[in-house]
């Protein structure tokens, strides 16, 4: 990462409001010969199953591929195909029961060296290399071996020399799922199987953008595949991440619950007791995880990444020039170094990001063009990227939602400038109290805390000052699909929620069915509108709190990018760079209740003094209250993605000071919260 040299040039001269694009070059494309990829969506086993063997030919090939729609760019890669079938992103699904035997006859018909691993699960726990099969150029090789693991796994390609985090675009959709099912377990019909990959090209000419496409099952939103889910099935996903980067999986309208998380050779199930629920847990690379749900409510959800710039126009190929100079120097005969002398930089664990100043910026609103930062004035924001939408069916004579007696709550999304460093304006909420309205300008960092009481009916009109479209997503509530606030989404058939536009308003109506904590964002431009302050947290309860001992910890965003396609180095937490310290009390049990939402980064949060990490009690995640078996006593350490949350009870039992530290959990920033226990008498 590159971060803090970016967070230098930020803080010491750099002024846009919002960063010009970097210019766009054309793509390397492929060969008109090459087959084309067909996606697929891992409905159908690859294989004949004769008895228990199965008999598999698996062929490596050069080919094309259209992550997006039939208009957009089609680019370069190595595939996987099932022997006399086309090639497929990802890969031919290999699904037995396991004890199955596998004869497996594996060719590489490309002219690269290619190393494939993960064919033969937990092998290499045991016997490490020997996972890995080496294949030279137009090379064959005859395996057999059994599935003696259940789990979810899956296998890659890469070419010779390459690790796992290497595969950057060349060999980087040689991805293939593998299911192995215990015996006797019976077959899932609401069952989907979704494999995470990613194109990323990296120039090494610093007025060039690098461009990169994230995409489910081998298409990026709006072109995966729209699911349809029985309402009041349990329904499972499996999810495989096959990127060198982690991903914060969030689940709209509903918990699931984990049964499973491993990796790509090693699965992991988890014990019913200790099986979390939540609607938002991170994926780390490599990573696996399965994870059930039931769909209780119709009209229309998603499931997607939530780092907003693996679902904004930063991860779309569309707009690329389509004629290149480089026209087929990556076609039908990929060099041994395919990304020859273009030098990059990547983080693992997060969006990679390419050293390069923008050769101009600009102190106003700009046109963004696709996979630029989207200037704030800009309506023409589009999801892209890791996201899956899926319809829940309504039953016939279902009744309309009735929010008889409702409180009324007034929320004004407004612009105050200059209320962020660097003379960055923020984006923000304000809060009516009474008939009058908050002042134009005003905006809370973060925003107004919405306390609601559970089963409780609430009407809040959200009131859009700003000279941009938005919509309101309030996370985790399992509420209404039409209020879930994703624009032109949210709803069923052709009652939409639609963005609401600037000097407009949206009532926001639903009952909140649990007490617990959870974010409220917002859900068009997200990452412009949410950096810049467009983001609040919402607390469910029982009865009022005793604000003595309930505090709340909210890290977001402090300031927009300031290059195009590379984290913001700006972040606050309750509002401010310096955070004012908590006050507790000696001898006396406190609920902390943390709030992760920066859209940009994942966020560890420590509680330790000089000499010793704290402990605490976790007791809920994401809003849901832990079972017993969960809510253990930990060091006071945690790290989150954008949108979750997590509550903790800590109790200091004699006076001191400690401190909350708060950081990106790669190379970014930092911020300290001091925590100052006091006696009782002083307290009081």
């Amino acid at each position: 990462m590159i971060i803090s040299a970016l967070f230098a040039a930020a803080t010491f001269g750099v002024h846009p409001q919002i960063v010009a694009a970097l210019p766009r070059v054309p793509l390397p494309r492929a060969a008109a010969s090459l087959p084309r990829a067909a996606t697929h969506g891992n409905h159908t086993p690859a294989g004949t199953q004769t008895g228990r063997t199965l008999t598999l030919a698996l062929d490596v090939v050069s080919g094309a591929w259209k992550p997006e729609g039939d208009d957009d760019p089609e680019v370069p890669v190595l595939l996987f195909a099932e022997h006399g079938k086309s090639p497929t992103v990802p890969g031919p699904m290999i699904r037995v029961v396991q004890g199955t035997n596998v004869r497996l006859t594996l060719t590489n018909a490309s002219d690269s060296a290619i190393v494939v691993r993960g064919l033969r699960p937990r092998l290499a726990d045991h016997r490490g290399a020997e996972d890995s099969v080496m294949l030279a150029p137009r090379a064959s090789r005859e395996l057999s071996y059994r599935f003696d693991s259940a789990g979810t796994f899956f296998y890659f390609g890469a070419l010779r020399g390459n690790t796992f985090d290497d595969r950057l675009w060349i060999d980087s959709q040689l991805n293939g799922a593998i299911v192995v099912e215990p015996p006797g377990q019976p077959s899932r019909p609401n069952e989907q199987v979704f494999v995470f990959s990613e194109w990323f090209h990296p120039y090494d000419d610093p007025n060039r953008a690098f461009e990169v496409v994230s995409v489910i099952n081998g298409k990026a939103w709006p072109h995966t595949e729209r699911l349809t889910l029985p309402l009041g099935d349990s329904v499972r996903f499996r999810v495989l991440n096959a990127m060198p980067l982690a991903h914060p999986i969030h689940l709209h309208g509903f918990y699931y619950r984990i049964v499973s998380r491993g990796t790509w050779q090693k699965d992991g199930p988890i014990r019913r007791a200790l099986q979390p629920m939540m609607n938002t847990d991170v994926i780390a690379p490599g990573g696996t995880m399965a994870f059930d749900f039931v769909p209780t409510t119709p009209g229309n959800w998603l499931m997607h990444c939530h780092f907003s710039f693996h679902m904004d126009e930063t991860v779309t190929l569309a707009g690329s020039p389509r004629d290149s100079a480089e026209a087929a120097m990556l076609t039908s005969r990929p060099p041994s170094d395919p990304m020859g002398h273009l030098a990059h930089e990547t983080s693992a664990a997060s969006e990679r990001s390419i050293t390069g100043v923008p050769t101009g910026t600009t102190a106003g609103p700009a046109t963004a063009s696709a996979g630029s930062s989207m200037s704030h004035r800009s309506g023409e924001h589009h999801m892209r990227g890791l996201v899956v939408g899926f319809t829940v069916p309504s039953p016939p004579g279902r009744a309309a939602y009735d929010g008889a007696g409702a409180r009324d709550l007034r929320l004004l999304v407004q612009r105050k400038a200059g209320r962020l460093i660097n003379g960055y304006s923020a984006f923000g909420f304000a809060l009516q109290s009474g008939s009058t309205e908050p002042a134009r300008d005003s905006v809370a960092l973060p925003g107004p805390v919405l306390e609601l009481q559970r089963g409780k009916p609430v009407r809040i009109t959200v009131v859009n000052n700003l000279e941009e479209p938005t919509g309101i997503h309030w996370h985790g509530l399992e509420i209404e699909s039409f209020p879930d606030g994703v624009p032109n989404w949210s709803g069923s058939g052709d009652h939409l929620f639609k963005p609401i536009a600037p000097r407009d308003s949206f009532v926001a109506a639903f009952t909140p069915p649990r007490a617990g904590t959870f974010p409220y964002h917002s859900h068009l431009n997200e990452r412009a509108q949410i950096t810049s302050g467009m983001y609040g947290a919402l607390i469910v309860t029982e009865s009022p709190r005793d604000l003595e001992r309930d505090h709340l910890i909210v890290a977001g965003g402090g300031g927009p990018a300031v290059f195009a396609k590379i984290e913001s180095p700006y972040a606050l937490v309750n509002g401010r760079r310096s955070p004012a310290p908590l006050r507790l009390t000696a001898g006396k049990t406190h609920r902390l209740r943390i709030v992760s939402v920066h859209p940009d980064w994942r966020i560890a949060f420590t509680l330790r003094n000089d000499r010793t990490l704290a402990t605490w009690r976790a007791i809920a995640k994401d809003g849901y209250d832990m079972p017993p078996a969960q809510a253990t006593v930990r060091p006071a350490h945690v790290e989150m993605g954008p949108g979750e949350t997590a509550d903790f009870e800590f109790r200091a039992m004699a006076p001191g000071r400690w401190l909350l530290e708060v950081r990106s959990t790669d190379t970014g920033w930092f911020i300290p919260m001091e925590v100052i226990v006091e006696s009782g008498k002083a307290a009081r």
